[in-house]
């Protein structure tokens, strides 16, 4: 196996896996993260709704020919992210976690045109 493709599959599970389990938070209603999307503004559906364009994403993303498809939503959903938190005055932490999460995002976006 080339280390590229080694590569790509330990930074996609890196990215997946919590995305399943945030995804699934919201998909389900987490109380925790309902309090939070309440004090953002927005209505449960719409929390919901992001669970599942986050479960539906990283499901796109583990097979190579959609994964653009996947990394497509999520950059949407991480610019929704930074916009939220910079809106609702959070902490500089909090709006710089989805930038990174963004960096990590285009390394694999990358490294899936390279491989391609």
């Amino acid at each position: 196996m080339e280390i590229k493709t080694i590569l790509i599959w330990v930074l996609l599970l890196v990215y997946v896996v919590p995305s399943y389990i945030f995804g699934f938070q919201k998909l389900f209603g987490r109380k925790e993260k309902a309090l939070r999307f309440k004090a953002w503004g927005y209505p449960v559906w719409f929390m919901r709704l992001l669970g599942f364009i986050e479960v539906f994403g990283s499901s796109l993303m583990l097979y190579e020919p959609t994964r653009v498809y996947g990394i497509a939503l999520f950059a949407l959903v991480l610019a929704g992210a930074v916009y939220t938190h910079i809106k609702s005055h959070d902490p500089k932490s909090d709006v710089m976690t989805p930038v990174y999460v963004g960096l990590h995002l285009s390394v694999i976006f990358l490294l899936t045109l390279s491989i391609a």
